[in-house]
Parts: C-alpha cells; structure tokens; sequence
C-alpha cells in the first residue's frame, strides 16, 4: 500500500503556479515504474498534474479509495515555486482519499522527484519520475 501511496503521491506534487515553459515541469511524465502518467499544465496561478493513463491495477486501487476512475483525476494542485526553486503544493493520494503536502524538486530537464507528507510531516515518501514529453 506504501508503494501505491508513493506512487500516487508523486503524481500529485506536479500541480502548482503558472509556469513558462522553460520552467521545466509542463509535459508529460512517468512513474519509474510505468504504471502511472501525468500531463502537468498550468492551472490559474499554479501548475496542476492530471492522470493521462494508468495502469489497471493502479485504477483498482484508485476505485477503491474513491469510487472514481483514476484516469482524468487532478493529482497535483496548486504548485508554486518556492525561493529554493522547489515547489510547493498539494498531491491527492486516491487509494486512500486524501490529500498530502506536496515538493516537487526538478534533478533535471528529465527527472524529477515528488515527495508527499502526510501527519504533519511525519510520514513522507518520494518517488522519482521521468520525462515522456
């Protein structure tokens, strides 16, 4: 279940404040394991990460938490760069209906990692994802 939460988790922290291009977070991204992709695209003033496709396990699992298809779900939201360079917002974790603060912090034009917390903090995860388009 911590997988699926890291997965997830890691889609959602992609959403934020609007962005140019040059940016580096709008476009199409993967988990490492293949299983689920996000397009990133600004959304009023922040950037937001919705499901293109998932894997049919993921969506199970998305069901279960929500009662909702996984695919067309907005997983990041309000992501804004912080004066680190990082960003900051909120990832939607499906398979367990809630929401978790959200970094997403870019390791290059390819590759990004997405770290969700939850409790305060005192439950984080991080996943890395790759760049489709």
């Amino acid at each position: 279940m911590m997988i699926r939460i890291a997965t997830l988790i890691a889609g959602a922290l992609l959403s934020g404040g609007a962005a140019a291009p040059s940016d580096g977070l709008e476009g199409e991204w993967r988990n490492t394991k293949d299983t689920v992709h996000l397009k990133v695209e600004p959304c009023g003033a922040a950037l937001c990460g919705t499901v293109t496709w998932a894997a049919p396990k993921q969506r199970e699992d998305a069901k279960k938490g929500t009662g909702k298809d996984l695919v067309g779900s907005r997983l990041l939201t309000g992501l804004k760069r912080g004066g680190d360079g990082d960003w900051r917002g909120k990832v939607f974790v499906p398979d367990i209906n809630t929401n978790a603060s959200a970094t997403v912090k870019q390791l290059s034009q390819v590759q990004i990692l997405i770290t969700g917390c939850t409790m305060l903090g005192l439950v984080c995860k991080s996943q890395h994802w790759h760049r489709i388009s």
